[in-house]
């Protein structure tokens, strides 16, 4: 009978190992496929870039500062476009209450398949309702930071893009994948950012991401976008190798026992290093790292 018991309690111990292995392999990943992972994030990077919603065709970014904002590259025009190829004068943006309305100087304007011929609502945040407005190589649509509104031009045969040809990184190394600590705030906790139009606005953070590296622990505070963690921070390559705004990270949110992967292999510059035409926001200082995350993407250009 004691035989058996002990028995028992040996299989059981053998057990809870194997399941506690087996979780601890969920989150285990070869060198090579590590590898492999952060070359295909990092294509679909450069691909996204490089798309017609990506941030390299910005040409302009104008806020509007009159009820009526006349855009074109000619004279008596409240919103210049340097560009030569642009018309003269391309049609008016009318602010009405928090809602926008474009009226088209020429021919050849569309939203979608449709020709704009009269004046029609290009925006209205309180249905969330900003569409793109094409002519030619030309995409334009209206947008709003905190009591700014704006426009926002892009050229999708923007010669930076064809002079595009990469971005310097630090060498793929899995000493910083880590599996983090997801802490939820319960509630989520409101937080200041501020972007580099000098704006300060409330955000919502969901938790904290914990990871320790060389006997510290380090914090990130997250917030949610989609089914994703979003995370704005700086770190001791701020300003030198990298990007002086701090850098971004996506990962996946946390699994059923709180561990969230977070691989600074895939820390990103924000749109502000690629063109003047973007709003970003910048590192919170609860997420400015007394650490050097040599991992991730370098800093670009001048």
């Amino acid at each position: 009978m004691r035989l058996t018991y002990f028995t028992l309690i040996f299989c059981l111990l053998l057990v809870t190992s194997a399941c506690r292995e087996g979780e601890v392999e969920n989150y285990l990943i070869t060198k090579e496929n590590h590898e492999t992972d952060i070359e295909n994030w990092y294509n679909n990077r450069i691909t996204s870039l490089k798309s017609e919603n990506g941030w390299l065709n910005l040409v302009g970014l104008y806020w509007f500062e009159n009820e009526s904002n006349r855009l074109g590259k000619g004279e008596n025009v409240e919103l210049e476009v340097k560009d030569d190829f642009f018309p003269e004068s391309f049609g008016t943006f009318e602010v009405l209450g928090n809602q926008v309305y474009f009226k088209p100087d020429i021919n050849g304007i569309k939203i979608g398949a449709e020709e704009i011929t009269e004046k029609v609502l290009v925006f209205d945040p309180d249905n969330n309702f900003s569409p793109t407005i094409t002519f030619g190589t030309y995409r334009m649509s209206v947008l709003q930071r905190s009591d700014l509104v704006g426009l926002r031009l892009r050229n999708v045969e923007s010669g930076l893009i064809k002079d595009f040809q990469g971005i310097d990184r630090f060498p793929v190394n899995m000493e910083w994948r880590f599996e983090a600590r997801f802490i939820p705030y319960e509630p989520a906790k409101e937080i200041p950012i501020s972007n580099v139009l000098g704006q300060t606005y409330p955000a919502l953070a969901v938790g904290k991401v914990s990871f320790g590296y060389q006997g510290r622990v380090y914090s990130l505070d997250a917030l949610e976008e989609g089914d994703q963690l979003f995370l704005i921070f700086a770190d001791g390559t701020s300003s030198a190798e990298t990007y002086g705004g701090g850098r971004y990270l996506y990962t996946q949110k946390a699994d059923e026992n709180g561990i969230v992967i977070l691989d600074f292999n895939k820390a990103f510059n924000p749109p502000c290093v690629f063109t003047p035409f973007a709003t970003c926001p910048l590192p919170p200082r609860q997420n400015i790292l007394e650490l050097a995350i040599e991992a991730g993407e370098k800093n670009w250009g001048k």
